[in-house]
């Protein structure tokens, strides 16, 4: 919000856009799209313009236009962010923070920097790596300017440094909380945001404005933006929701509210809904082939599908050579160098829990392990000596085989996910793999880049393809050696390309682009002249010159197993609750033939013959619960995260974003009956911008790029379409053209807005990580506001909550961490970290932070709002959340025990259009259900004590779930004296949410 010099208007940013305000309040004019998508703006000095911070095409810069919006026009360009805007006293320069002029690859703090408004010519102000400057705002005469400069701990210094650059002076430091927003008025005075430290576990204490040291707001829920001063000392600034305006230094007790009206209209959208056949048992063609390589003789390709490792030659039949149990995940295959053995990783290792590294030996079907206590993405030195595998948390490392020692090598440079896997360099010198770096310390993005490590000393270097560009993903997208150690091989913009490169893995040239088609997977013959790659479930070949492309056919197919509609199953329940209304109704039969409700009916005393009976007639039975928000993380969950949400009576999960072809594969393989686990409703990755955080995050800078992820998407039948932090606008069309047209699927992202304003369906947080300096869903204390509320109203826009603060409901109640499902099927980290949760005192803190919530989501569900729940697992933890969600919704908001069931029933179902087949427990619909032991509707907490669901008719018992996972014995629990409080502080960092909830 900025106010005229001349007094008479104000401009506000509101939802998206540029609001012109009068003074006194009244009716607001929009000056904007969404596709500007403006941060912070300022007014010239003559009134005459307005200077914008704005994202329109991908990035922040510096736009100027006239009062009226007229005359837009771009003033600074290219790939770094330019923040924050501030006009020169006398017009000509603008003021701004950037990264820019810094290192793609190694990085760069932000400094300041202005513009010449005529020229164009750029001028750095202040230039530390070991600080980040931002929130420029000049002072009256000119001659300086004041700005934020944030350390280790934020930004807690003003500081300011002359017009024209040189020494950086310290104006004033705080020892706690984080400044925002400096403005000086003509006097001198300086006014900012003080916000305050945020208590753990999620908001801050207070955000005040602040005037020269002292507070001047008290009790105001003071917004995180600059305020602005006019030239006779009014300070306008936002606080509660409201426009205000005050006097500091005067005798006025209250502020001055300036009210104002601003109608935003908004079509949403109208497509046909994807139909989905639960029913069909044809054979189907096996879509999700997942990691395929080609052998070192080029003859073969190993690739998982179905919960199993295959080994196919090319233009032959595949053949099983490994089936992993259905509580198990195969994965990861790689060839020795002689072609004789495969490597993979899979549940099974020596204390029978975590994933280790397997050799199938083909010849002999010998089965050695190889590493044990989660070691992922295994792949042998080219002598066959060495084992170079990530652990859990990312660190590369290399094991020697024949002594059995074992180095870490590097650690990630980012968080949120794995490197990609290891390469080899053909002499066993060097390693190269995919690894995010971070720009910069204010924002966690960066780009996927080639990352090489030299194995005998660990040093390493970075590189980039080309200047700011991203390798695609960190799943396997590369880079790959070729064998003969002259080119890599890569994923770029959802393309395979070959780069040269020198004998330690720098580029020796410029990258070539070798299909125009999506590509994944890459791999190497061993002479290096061809290379295998999988383009939207089909396996491809292709010449090292990228001529010769064919298609190598996977003869594989597979049928849904469901139990024969002969079969019926007669289940007697005690309370049933159909999800239907608020009735629970005692002593009736659930009559399943097949995977469907027949009947549900008065209990009868006698069987009908040939029924299969369940007694439930002590527990409460309700429909399967749905998480409508995961990612699936199998890659280092293995089948615990399937197992786990069993085991917790979730029967629908929705994937928000995944490696687009695992997720198809664990769709298949669940409808297979080869894996346990809910029904997934599956999507790809992270739909983003030119930088990403997320190692399934997919990094787009061009239309091309986009065109083949979007065409991918369709091919692989995607149930949802996410865009992320970074998509701007366009890609963001482009993803709702894509999922309304084309598939007949939602789509939803973290933007309120633009979100709605380009036709997405949702949102998938209340709030979450965003491209701007901060939300505005949510303020830093945790309260929303009208314009929030009003868009969820109704319930048109939709909004998938994901209440991360139920955690502390463990400080409350700790009896959860006891559970075998916590002590034994939870992997060690998220053991380790509910019980340290459980092991805290529940804090005023807590409890206030909970309140908060409860008050924005009973706001969005007495508007009529569309409210349905998530977890965000496995940043939360599996199943657990869930319920931890649902008691929020109980007992904090206040929703009766149906309603907030509801929203992990039929409300999921509806949303994502299968309300037909699932929801609720009527006769024709999916045998989807739950027993539990207790009674959830006079004591709620009853709930989680789910003993067996059944899914698609078949039955899921907790014990056999919880069994599968239970063989390490009490001695080799003891021996266990590894940190993983530490690891699961490793596996959250950088988490896109509400970070300090994960602060134990």
């Amino acid at each position: 919000m900025s106010a005229s010099p001349v007094g008479d208007r104000l401009i506000a940013v509101v939802q998206g856009a540029l609001w012109s305000v009068p003074r006194a309040g009244g009716t607001a004019a929009a000056l904007t799209s969404a596709d500007l998508e403006p941060a912070r703006v300022a007014w010239s000095p003559d009134g005459s313009r307005i200077a914008v911070c704005a994202y329109q095409g991908g990035g922040f810069h510096v736009w100027t236009m006239a009062a009226d919006g007229s005359g837009l026009r771009q003033l600074t360009s290219g790939p770094w962010d330019d923040r924050g805007v501030s006009w020169s006293p006398d017009g000509s320069r603008i003021a701004f923070s950037s990264e820019r002029g810094g290192d793609p690859v190694a990085g760069s703090s932000y400094g300041i920097w202005t513009v010449d408004v005529r020229s164009g010519e750029l001028a750095q102000l202040t230039d530390d790596a070991d600080a980040e400057d931002y929130d420029p705002a000049w002072h009256p005469d000119g001659t300086r300017l004041v700005f934020v400069r944030a350390g280790a701990k934020g930004g807690r210094t003003l500081a300011s440094v002359p017009a024209g650059g040189g020494e950086v002076s310290v104006e004033r430091t705080v020892d706690a909380g984080t400044l925002v927003g400096p403005a000086v008025a003509t006097d001198g005075r300086v006014a900012y945001v003080h916000v305050g430290d945020f208590a753990a576990p999620f908001n801050a204490a207070s955000s005040v404005l602040m005037v020269d040291g002292a507070a001047v707001t008290d009790g105001e829920d003071v917004s995180p933006f600059p305020p602005c001063w006019t030239p006779d000392g009014e300070l306008f600034y936002v606080a509660d929701g409201q426009v205000k305006v005050r006097r500091p230094g005067t005798a006025q007790s209250a502020p001055e509210q300036i009210p104002f009206t601003a109608s935003l209209s908004l079509s949403r959208p109208e497509y046909r809904q994807k139909r989905y056949d639960f029913d069909s048992l044809v054979d189907r063609e096996v879509r999700g082939i997942h990691l395929p390589v080609l052998s070192p003789d080029g003859k073969s390709v190993a690739f998982a599908a179905l919960n199993a490792l295959w080994v196919m030659p090319i233009g032959g039949r595949p053949r099983k050579i490994v089936q992993a149990h259905a509580s198990a995940y195969v994965q990861m295959p790689s060839w020795a160098p002689d072609g004789e053995s495969v490597l993979f990783s899979c549940e099974g290792d020596a204390d029978g829990s975590l994933i280790s590294v397997h050799r199938h030996w083909l010849g002999s079907d010998r089965a050695d392990v190889l590493a044990t206590g989660g070691r992922l993405h295994p792949v042998l030195s080219p002598d066959g000596s060495r084992l170079a595998c990530h652990d859990s948390t990312g660190n590369l490392l290399i094991r020697d085989l024949a002594t059995g020692s074992e180095k870490a090598l590097v650690a990630p440079l980012g968080a949120n996910g794995l490197p990609g896997p290891p390469s080899w360099s053909p002499d066993g010198k060097y390693i190269a793999f995919c690894d995010r770096n971070r720009l910069n310390l204010r924002f966690r993005e960066g780009y996927n880049v080639i990352r090489v490590a030299d194995t005998a000393t660990g040093q390493w270097t970075a590189h980039q393809p080309a200047p700011h560009a991203s390798l695609s993903d960190r799943g396997h997208g590369g880079p790959v050696w070729s064998p003969d150690g002259s080119a890599m091989a890569f994923i770029m913009e959802s393309a395979l390309w070959v780069m040269p490169v020198h004998p330690n893995g720098t580029p020796a040239g410029d990258p070539v682009r070798l299909t125009d088609e999506a590509a994944d997977h890459p791999s190497w013959s061993g002479d290096s002249g061809s290379l295998l790659y999988e383009s939207s479930g089909r396996l491809r070949l292709i010449a090292r010159d990228g001529s010769g492309r064919r298609t190598v056919p996977v003869p594989l197919r597979y049928r849904r197993c469901l139990p024969s509609r002969s079969d019926v199953t007669r289940v007697h329940v005690g309370r049933l609750w159909d999800g239907t209304g608020e009735t629970v109704r005692e002593d009736v039969d659930i009559v399943v033939r097949g995977n469907r409700i027949a009947a549900v009916e008065p209990h009868r005393a006698r069987a009908v013959a040939g029924e299969k009976l369940i007694d439930a007639s002590g527990s409460t039975v309700i429909p399967g619960l749905w998480d409508s928000h995961t990612h699936p993380w199998q890659y280092t969950y293995g089948g615990r995260q399937n197992s786990l949400m069993l085991a917790y009576g979730i029967t629908s999960n929705v994937s928000l974003g995944g490696f687009a072809h695992e997720a198809v594969r664990i769709r298949e393989s669940v409808a297979a009956g080869s894996m346990n686990g809910p029904r997934l409703f599956a999507t790809g990755e992270l739909i983003d911008g030119s930088r990403v955080a997320y190692s399934m995050g997919r990094a787009h800078r061009t239309q091309d790029g986009v065109r083949r992820s979007l065409e991918r998407a369709v091919d692989l039948d995607y149930d949802f379409v996410k865009t992320y932090v970074r998509a701007p606008t366009w890609i963001m069309r482009e993803a709702v053209r894509t999922a309304h047209e084309e598939l007949g699927v939602l789509t939803g992202s973290h933007f309120l807005s633009p979100g709605a304003a380009v036709g997405q369906d949702l949102t998938s947080h209340l709030q979450a990580t965003e491209r701007a300096e901060y939300g505005h869903s949510l303020s830093p204390t945790g309260h929303a506001y009208q314009d929030v509320h009003e868009m969820y109203a109704g319930g048109d826009f939709k909004i998938i909550v994901t209440p991360f603060i139920a955690l502390a409901l463990l400080m409350a109640d700790p009896s959860p961490a006891k559970d075998p499902r916590v002590t034994t099927l939870m992997p060690p980290w998220d053991k380790a970290f509910v019980q340290r949760i459980a092991a805290t005192p529940l804090s005023d803190a807590a409890t206030h932070a909970l309140q908060q919530d409860a008050a924005v989501f009973r706001k969005i569900v007495a508007d009529g709002g569309t409210l349905a729940l998530g977890t965000d697992a496995p940043l939360t933890p599996i199943g657990l959340h869930l319920h931890l969600g649902l008691r929020a919704l109980h007992d904090s908001v206040g929703l009766s025990a149906a309603q907030a069931l509801r929203t992990a029933t039929s409300v999921p179902a509806e949303l994502f259009g299968v309300s037909d087949d699932l929801g609720t427990l009527e006769p024709g619909k999916l045998a989807d259900l739950v027993a539990i032991d207790g009674n959830p509707f006079q004591h709620f907490d009853d709930l989680i004590r789910t003993s067996w669901v059944m899914r698609d008719g078949v039955v899921h018992r907790q014990d056999d779930l919880v069994g599968a996972f239970a063989t390490k014995s009490a001695e080799q629990r003891t021996a266990d004296h590894t940190d993983w409080l530490t690891v699961s502080r490793e596996l959250r960092r950088e988490p896109c949410c509400s970070r300090h909830a994960f602060d134990v």
